[in-house]
């Protein structure tokens, strides 16, 4: 190790802090020196789940400078695993306190992620406060991401060149997001657009309605699949000229 000059333990520990932070979080502990080189990549990978994590994390990124705050891939969940598994909304005003807490902690988070974000997974299970997280994430500029994974209430992306380098899109929650393919709105936030994979549909029969008719180019405003080609297979779409793959499924009985 002593050998190897400073660059390249820098790209070795690059490539080791891809976890949930973990490796990142034991490295700072061998010694000084490695505790500095892998410095910048502490936050390059984490995973943080429920309010007592997202207040940590915030406190943290706070107080540290951009360069050391790079966060590549992230995994946001509002609630805990165990919070989520239970699922008990509580209307009381603390509880309303609480949710107000999560959504501020976690747009917080977002914010500060968003210049470097690569790939990013959102899990929004408050009925309260989940839909405006996922309206105020697409709202944010996100120029590096390319794999956005969301779960909960989305509303649909629509502002120009939001992610402009996003490729793979799953979206998971509305049970029929009727109009996503309409009015252009997916090409103009996402231009970059090749595999979208629609979760979580029940009885969603108009938008079933919307996807035949964007396949078969009978509406001139659908997103999917640039009114050039059709595919009645049930497998993935992908049209040759645009790489554009379009899912859809929906839970198993």
């Amino acid at each position: 190790m002593d050998s190897l000059p400073l660059e390249l333990h820098a790209h070795i520990l690059e490539f080791a802090c891809t976890d949930d932070g973990t490796t990142a979080r034991s490295l700072a502990l061998v010694s000084r020196y490695v505790r500095e080189v892998s410095a910048p990549y502490i936050y390059q990978s984490i995973a943080i789940s429920g309010m007592e994590q997202m207040s940590e994390l915030v406190g943290r990124l706070d107080v540290i400078p951009p360069h050391l705050r790079r966060i590549r891939h992230l995994f946001l969940s509002d609630w805990t695993r165990s919070q989520a598994k239970e699922r008990v909304v509580r209307a009381s005003e603390d509880a309303q306190d609480g949710y107000e807490a999560e959504k501020t902690l976690a747009l917080r988070i977002l914010a500060l992620a968003a210049p470097m974000l690569e790939t990013l997974a959102v899990v929004v299970s408050c009925p309260y406060t989940g839909p405006s997280i996922l309206g105020s994430l697409f709202t944010l500029p996100l120029p590096r991401l390319v794999h956005l994974s969301v779960h909960g209430f989305y509303p649909f992306p629509n502002v120009p060149r939001s992610m402009p380098r996003l490729e793979r899109l799953h979206l998971s929650g509305n049970r029929n997001p009727h109009g996503l393919l309409q009015l252009g709105s997916l090409d103009t936030a996402c231009p970059a657009l090749t595999h979208l994979h629609i979760s979580g549909l029940v009885a969603a029969v108009s938008f079933a309605e919307e996807m035949r008719a964007a396949f078969e180019g009978q509406d001139d405003h659908a997103t999917t699949p640039r009114n050039r080609h059709r595919d009645t297979t049930g497998a993935p779409y992908r049209s040759p000229q645009s790489g554009f793959a379009a899912r859809s499924s929906a839970p198993a009985r």
